[in-house]
């Protein structure tokens, strides 16, 4: 009768800590196709792009600056409920699913988002800056067949 004698090795704390780095770095183009299919987490996310400087963004702070964005109008502007419709997309939907994928770290109960690593990632396919008019209505398609390509790679670069 033979008995094996089966060990496990755990890898050092240095591969195990390089893993966890490259595993921030990486997500799959359908999740990062997926999470970038929503107007709103495509703003948020040019937001963040749009303030590099800053480290920690307040939710209610980007909360209203998408609504202001999406409404044509100011911060200043914005109606209660136009601040509110966001508000809670964002709060119930948006960021927890860009926290789940690790795009963010978002603290609910404080109101904080940090852009992880991995945000950076997404900067090819978003506009260069937060522009204040709606992305529906930036595009116009002609019966010029070198406008329908232009405005189709215009869609797929977003």
């Amino acid at each position: 009768m033979l008995v094996g004698i089966m060990s496990i090795q755990t890898p050092p704390a240095e591969d195990a800590a390089v893993e966890t780095v490259e595993n921030q770095l990486s997500i799959s183009k359908d999740d990062l196709f997926h999470l970038l299919q929503n107007g709103r987490r495509r703003a948020v996310l040019r937001y963040f792009a749009s303030h590099p400087e800053q480290e920690e963004f307040n939710m209610r702070t980007v909360a209203e600056a998408i609504a202001a964005w999406e409404n044509e109008t100011t911060v200043e502007q914005l109606s209660s409920d136009q601040r509110q419709r966001v508000y809670i997309a964002l709060y119930q939907s948006h960021l927890p699913k860009l926290d789940e994928y690790g795009v963010i770290e978002y603290n609910q109960s404080r109101g904080q988002i940090v852009p992880t690593p991995l945000t950076a990632l997404f900067a090819p396919y978003l506009e260069a800056e937060f522009d204040a008019a709606p992305l529906d209505q930036r595009i116009s398609i002609s019966d010029d067949r070198s406008s329908i390509g232009s405005a189709v790679r215009s869609l797929l670069n977003r």
